[in-house]
């Protein structure tokens, strides 16, 4: 605490704020191979910035990223149409897509000199974005919807105001607190709470819940519930009680998770992340093999009954880049091993904090809310 009241008041006394543009960088995926793309550099106009590493001595708070090691990435030319190629040419048209050249492997560096080649290696990319100083800092207390590791656009560019903004925001909710007119008990935001294709999902998730741990095959009181209703590469992982409510079991409900390459669905090297409800097993190291950080995983559906046997778990990594069928959070062991680890800088690492705790013996169910859910019929009848 000592150390974010000293980053937060360095901001609030920074004067030289009014004349920098503040872009974030998030790593988001990769550009497969064979892909055409166009480079061209980042120039000055930017200072670019981690979000997940600290730093008092600069003037966002945060540890800044040389300008000279970032690359635009202009155009993406494939015949991949998924979704999440989608997103990343998206993102290169709209300028806000880069890449580190130490990301690019040897037989690829060509791209920065010449400023377009055709990748012999999948190219790792960052998504770059104005920063909301503003929810970062009332995270830092507690407050705000957005998770401060997030790459959140905004037209607030200024940390200085931000900072302001934000302390009066954290005077009044105090006083309010002390009143007692809030409710301290964290809940969801009412733009989540409210929407209706998110409650028929919780619904969805309550009544198979309540199935399984009828029958024994769900134990635990608390259950996971992984939003992916949009099909995007990441999704939100909520964590809530046999009632429904929030349950606090880290330090962020929801904490980002990633899904599979291959979308959603079942099939042997599909590299699809179940639909539904599904249980956890056991965590009992040591491991072996690439089950070494995973949690182990038994379909409750008729659609996803074969994830064990094609090796689906829950297993540490980069929640931003997606994975080849898992579920993907941050942790230790698969971050490291994908060269993530300078990246994850000060993230916490949930899935370690996880395995300790509520997924240890085992009985968790994980819903996965997911477009083939969302289509089912059951949303539309429930809106």
């Amino acid at each position: 605490m000592k150390f974010i009241l000293s980053t937060f008041l360095i901001l609030l006394s920074a004067q030289a704020f009014a004349q920098t543009t503040y872009r974030a960088i998030q790593p988001l995926g990769a550009i497969s191979k064979g892909s055409q793309i166009s480079v061209k550099s980042v120039g000055n106009k930017n200072t670019f910035f981690n979000p997940n590493q600290t730093d008092s001595t600069t003037e966002s708070g945060f540890k800044t990223v040389s300008n000279d090691s970032l690359y635009e990435v202009q155009s993406i030319k494939n015949n991949d149409s998924s979704a999440d190629s989608t997103t990343l040419k998206s993102l290169a048209n709209s300028g806000d897509l880069v890449l580190n050249k130490s990301s690019l492997n040897s037989a690829d560096q060509g791209c920065v000199s010449k400023g377009t080649c055709t990748l012999n290696y999948d190219a790792p990319v960052y998504q770059s974005s104005k920063f909301n100083f503003f929810d970062w800092f009332l995270n830092l207390f507690g407050m705000g919807d957005k998770p401060k590791s997030l790459v959140t656009p905004t037209d607030i560019t200024d940390p200085k105001s931000s900072a302001a903004a934000a302390s009066t925001a954290l005077v009044t909710n105090t006083n309010r607190t002390l009143s007692g007119q809030d409710n301290v008990c964290a809940d969801l935001p009412d733009s989540v709470k409210n929407d209706p294709t998110f409650k028929c999902g919780l619904q969805m998730a309550l009544d198979a819940y309540k199935k399984n741990k009828a029958s024994g095959k769900v134990t635990s009181d608390t259950f996971i519930f992984n939003d992916f209703a949009d099909g995007e590469m990441t999704g939100k992982m909520y964590f809530f009680n046999s009632q429904g409510q929030v349950a606090q079991v880290l330090d962020k409900n929801p904490i980002p998770v990633s899904r599979g390459a291959g979308g959603f669905g079942a099939g042997t090297s599909s590299q699809k992340t179940p639909n539904g409800a599904i249980v956890t097993r056991r965590y009992d190291p040591p491991r072996s093999a690439n089950i070494k950080d995973g949690i182990e995983l038994d379909g409750l559906e008729a659609g996803n009954k074969d994830i064990h046997g094609r090796g689906v778990l829950l297993h540490g990594w980069n929640p931003y880049t997606f994975t080849a069928g898992c579920l993907g959070v941050q942790g230790t062991f698969e971050s490291r091993k994908l060269g993530y680890a300078d990246e994850m800088g000060g993230r916490p690492l949930y899935l370690d904090q996880l395995k300790s705790s509520l997924l240890k013996d085992g009985g968790v169910m994980i819903y996965n809310f997911t477009p083939a859910k969302v289509r089912e019929g059951l949303c539309r009848n429930r809106q």
